[in-house]
């Protein structure tokens, strides 16, 4: 296994699941970390340069949601929610937390390394500056400005955002949007859960100052960022 592969911290407090998990992305080439409490959690995401996060929502000592918030505070790393629920609120809840993907249980690995591998595909900064009136996206140290005034964005936000400047000259629909931000098939389910992001981005892109540019919704078609009309 190269020592350059990704470093995966996997989260989860059932011993059969977390080793089956923890098999299937070793054989995949991955490094693996392991957690089966929160606390365990957090320690791990201070002491290693995790690459992208497997995490329960139900752990023994925390809510997996929450967990999230906290490891926030230390890391940028993608996460993936594992979940027996997957109501629309828990998955919102949960995206609003930072959270970059969902996947129900039970689940496949097949599914769970197909997901990881367009996450980490898409998280893979460019050597490049992507900038639309005044918002600016540095690939490289991926951090994004607004009018000079620094944006606290998730993974998923910046990725989202991402796309939207890369390909400003046009309406993306939101089938577009979750196959390559998400890096899922679109079943028709997601139109909430995109919503959600373009919120948050628009009420980020509003603080401290006015927005230099918007999301356009144009209603059953998709979406469009340009420069801000006064």
């Amino acid at each position: 296994m190269s020592e350059n592969a990704p470093l995966i911290l996997v989260v989860d407090d059932e011993d059969q699941l977390l080793t089956l998990t923890s098999y299937a992305l070793t054989s995949a080439g991955f490094r693996i970390v392991t957690a089966q409490t929160g606390h365990d959690a957090l320690e791990a995401v201070k002491e290693h340069a995790i690459d992208l996060i497997v995490l329960d929502v139900l752990l023994p000592d925390a809510n997996g949601i929450d967990l999230c918030r906290q490891i926030r505070r230390h890391s940028g790393a993608p996460v993936v929610f594992l979940t027996v629920r997957s109501d629309q609120a828990d998955v919102i809840a949960g995206l609003e937390a930072g959270g970059d993907d969902y996947l129900a249980k039970p689940f496949s690995v097949e599914e769970l390394l197909l997901r990881i591998n367009a996450i980490l595909r898409r998280s893979t900064p460019a050597d490049s500056l992507l900038s639309l009136g005044g918002l600016s996206l540095n690939l490289d140290s991926h951090e994004a400005t607004a009018s000079g005034h620094q944006l606290d964005l998730t993974p998923l936000e910046f990725r989202f955002l991402r796309y939207l400047l890369t390909n400003r000259e046009r309406i993306i629909s939101t089938s577009e949007l979750v196959t390559e931000v998400w890096g899922v098939v679109d079943l028709g389910a997601h139109d909430p859960i995109v919503k959600t992001v373009v919120y948050r981005i628009r009420q980020k892109l509003g603080e401290p100052v006015p927005p230099t540019v918007e999301i356009r919704n144009v209603r059953g078609v998709g979406y469009q960022i340009r420069t801000a009309k006064p």
